[in-house]
């Protein structure tokens, strides 16, 4: 049951945030907001959690995941409210710094939920995402459609409906408070070699790696569907359509994850990590040049099964490499990366972006996707090994 409402959640979770995203951009830029503007409300949303990151997967690994669940949503849902109320540059800073953080306390808490389940963990962290991807899909178009033909404020409610419900099904879960309270003394007695632990994990490259590319993955996902939008209003493409192309991206993401555990076994995880960095690079370079329909639902669609398979696989990687009881710890590193690159790129980019236009913010980012490609790239006397560890997965 537990795992059930685990999904749930994390559906919600995805599906409320590629679809607010999106309509917060397009919302902006209507109200007369510069990309400027957007670059830093964007930015907002990326600062306070890679401040927060990692103490947050120490707090989860520390008093448990349900208390941190809790508070992401309620601050979820205070964030969307300021926003109906007061609509402006400063109140949609205050927005996504609020969204930021609590999205953050919720990833965490629920792939630490994932990973303490047990069993086939690629196989667990694939379903998981598989309902993610459900999200990912149905997300932009709902709330697009919500926002062309009834407005921002609906499309809002609609989204906090979604939470509330969210909320509530954290009722549902049992066991986890004794759970939570046998392992207080566990990382009580860890908490003083903690950080020697993360750091001594980050040297092993297959877990550095992961984490890097999990990060960059992760964020530039979110800045696409935050970019994409104004990109197409660019182009002439309606914010329905929009919807469409990017719940396009998130079906591909769906559907590649049928095929992920075979990919894995015949080309090794980080093989195929490292070249999911290169493809959504190519699709950040190339899409500007590409106005027509067929095209971008080609690219995007491309990109959706990157991302589809680069996701779980990551996070597959960092469960199986650490201690349960340091799970929260290690995601925490990877959200930190995460968190930082979201909002170091609207800011080098956002001003680029003022001058030359949107365009040059996929350019930028496509350069430094492909750079992080070649670096993250496993080494010749790695790569037989890595696959061969994968055939026991």
């Amino acid at each position: 049951m537990n795992y059930y409402i685990i999904i749930l959640m994390n559906t919600i979770l995805i599906t409320t945030i590629t679809g607010i995203k999106p309509v917060v951009s397009l919302y902006a830029y209507s109200l007369g907001l510069s990309p400027q503007e957007i670059s830093m409300i964007i930015a907002s949303s990326a600062i306070c959690p890679a401040l927060l990151a990692l103490h947050i997967g120490k707090w989860i690994d520390q008093i448990g995941s349900r208390p941190i669940v809790i508070i992401g949503n309620v601050m979820y849902l205070i964030a969307l409210l300021v926003s109906v109320i007061f609509p402006s540059f400063f109140i949609f800073l205050i927005q996504l710094a609020l969204v930021g953080i609590a999205s953050t306390c919720l990833m965490l808490a629920l792939q630490k939920r994932i990973g303490n389940l047990g069993g086939d963990i690629d196989r667990t962290v694939a379903n998981y995402s598989l309902f993610g991807s459900v999200g990912a899909m149905i997300g932009p178009i709902i709330s697009s459609f919500l926002y062309e033909h009834f407005g921002y404020h609906i499309c809002i409610i609609f989204n906090m409906l979604l939470i509330a419900i969210a909320l509530f099904s954290e009722m549902g879960i049992r066991n986890l408070h004794e759970e939570n309270r046998q392992k207080t003394v566990q990382n009580q007695q860890a908490h003083l070699q903690s950080r020697e632990s993360i750091w001594t994990l980050m040297r092993n490259r297959e877990i550095r790696n992961a984490i890097l590319i999990g990060g960059l993955i992760f964020s530039y996902r979110e800045l696409f569907s935050v970019y994409f939008p104004l990109l197409a209003d660019n182009m002439g493409i309606s914010p329905t359509m929009t919807g469409i192309l990017l719940s396009f991206s998130g079906l591909t993401m769906l559907v590649i994850r049928f095929t992920q555990t075979s990919l894995v076994r015949s080309l090794g995880r980080m093989r195929i990590l490292t070249w999911s960095l290169f493809v959504t690079g190519f699709i950040y370079l190339v899409t500007p040049f590409s106005p027509w329909i067929v095209v971008l639902f080609m690219l995007v669609g491309i990109l959706g099964a990157g991302l589809g398979l680069a996701q779980p696989l990551s996070t597959a990687t960092l469960l199986e490499g650490s201690l349960p009881e340091r799970h929260g710890h290690v995601l925490g590193v990877q959200m930190m990366i995460n968190r930082v690159s979201q909002f170091a790129i609207p800011v080098i980019f956002g001003g680029l972006g003022g001058l030359l236009g949107v365009s040059a913010i996929f350019w930028g980012s496509g350069l430094v996707l492909t750079v992080f490609g070649y670096l993250t790239r496993p080494l010749p006397l790695q790569s037989h090994k890595t696959e061969n560890q994968n055939q026991h997965l």
